[in-house]
């Protein structure tokens, strides 16, 4: 099949592994044999700061970033800076997003959501097509709870099928120093057979 463009943003916060979740995105396209280009915006770069990240893979991609209502899919590592992402997303889009509250301290004073699952229930009301993660708990339950960027990734590829679980690996291996890379990949396949498991009732 030939993939023209997909695209894809990913919401966090500083500390979260956001940007590393782009670039084995980016090194996977690369092992498919596919183009692709990343791009972000980071409000604080440090922990607890906004950090978003683009990326477009495909059999042709020119540019890094994309504009509001072009994404395929939002991977959300964090439920408030989800929510504000979330107009990026295509009518037919899908979100993906961990059920994690921690939001970006810019918004400690102007923050609406007092509560995680206030913010749930709203990205739900604003995108019906909305699969929640446990991100976390999935990865303490593997023993790193710093690995649910990697549950998050599985999660992603569980919904778009767009790599093999086998060039995911590739990538993982080659971008994850070496001491994380067994149980980064034991978080992606969390991940993926979680979603797997549930994205029929959050889809229907």
């Amino acid at each position: 099949m030939i993939i023209l463009v997909i695209r894809i943003l990913i919401a966090s916060v500083g500390g979260q592994g956001g940007l590393t979740l782009a670039r084995v995105l980016a090194e996977a396209a690369v092992l498919s044999g596919l183009s692709v280009r990343t791009g972000e915006t980071l409000g604080m770069a440090q922990r607890y700061g906004t950090v978003v990240s683009y990326v477009q893979v495909g059999s042709r991609v020119y540019t890094p970033k994309f504009t509001p209502s072009e994404a395929d899919y939002l991977v959300g590592l964090e439920l408030v800076e989800s929510i504000r992402n979330i107009h990026y997303l295509k009518p037919s889009g899908v979100a993906v997003v961990a059920d994690e509250y921690r939001p970006p301290y810019t918004l400690s004073v102007e923050n609406p959501f007092n509560t995680r699952d206030q913010a749930i229930e709203l990205i739900k009301k604003l995108e019906s097509k909305t699969i929640i993660i446990p991100a976390r708990r999935l990865a303490i339950e593997l023993g790193n709870p710093r690995a649910m960027n990697m549950v998050m990734l599985g999660s992603l590829n569980a919904v778009s099928n767009i790599f093999s679980h086998d060039k995911v690996e590739q990538a993982v291996r080659k971008v994850l120093p070496a001491r994380v890379v067994e149980s980064s990949i034991k978080a992606y396949i969390k991940g993926y057979e979680y979603a797997q498991a549930v994205r029929n009732s959050f889809l229907a």
